[in-house]
């Protein structure tokens, strides 16, 4: 494409362009965490938590790549922005140091004192672990496969593995003929697509289950685990 269709078509960008695409959710400026490209001519912008907010092109992006070089320039400053998320949520462990969990999901069960005889621990390990080789399962069908999306418009695709993106495909013929913030609209469909498949709720909490959070109580509780199975004095003597 010539230079004059170029300039003709960013002309009519900075006259009637649609809004640049961004999220709804309520994320405050200062938490917004950003990447670019080497160039500077894509921006994306996450929350703390790596979800995709927005993707800003630069207005004058096409003297500084070709449709073809736009694919590179998304992938690098999408992976930029996630890198830096999460540099971030190390930083903030690192201050913040997190309380101690608190295991058993109700009061009742933290104040369950029925004692556990050599079988009922067997059958709550068992139990244990069959909780743990399901959240396995799940984490090894997103962690070992290649996820692949198309956007809405059909115009974008993207592929990610291990929760970085690592191919992006953009249509150069449609991106010769849009706007920009249409553009930005089916990247930022994928972007957060890939998100989405690559984090699913749950599995970033680590393995749960009813028997995973008794048996960590009890084992966070050494005194009360000793007088369950026994070992210890119980709580009607120790109170007379």
């Amino acid at each position: 494409m010539d230079d004059e269709r170029w300039a003709f078509e960013e002309e009519l960008e900075q006259d009637d362009d649609p809004p640049r695409s961004s999220s709804t959710e309520p994320v405050p400026e200062e938490d917004r965490i950003s990447g670019q490209d080497q160039d500077g001519v894509v921006t994306v912008v996450v929350s703390p938590d790596a979800d995709v907010l927005s993707v800003v092109l630069t207005h004058e992006w096409k003297q500084s790549v070709d449709p073809r070089g736009l694919p590179s320039a998304v992938t690098a400053a999408a992976n930029a922005a996630t890198i830096a998320a999460l540099g971030r949520q190390v930083d903030d462990v690192a201050r913040n140091p997190p309380a101690m969990p608190t295991f058993g999901a109700t009061p009742a069960s933290a104040a369950d004192e029925s004692p556990l005889g050599t079988q009922d621990m067997l059958r709550l390990v068992d139990a244990a672990t069959a909780e743990l080789a399901q959240f396995t399962q799940r984490a090894a069908t997103v962690v070992n496969r290649r996820i692949t999306v198309e956007s809405r418009g059909g115009h974008v695709r993207g592929e990610a593995s291990n929760g970085q993106i690592v191919a992006v495909e953009i249509d150069s013929s449609w991106v010769a003929q849009v706007r920009t913030g249409e553009i930005e609209s089916e990247i930022l469909d994928v972007l957060r697509q890939l998100r989405r498949a690559s984090a699913p709720p749950g599995l970033t909490d680590g393995p749960q289950g009813p028997a995973i959070a008794e048996l960590m109580g009890l084992l966070f509780d050494p005194h009360r685990m000793a007088r369950r199975v026994g070992l210890g004095p119980s709580i009607s003597r120790e109170q007379s």
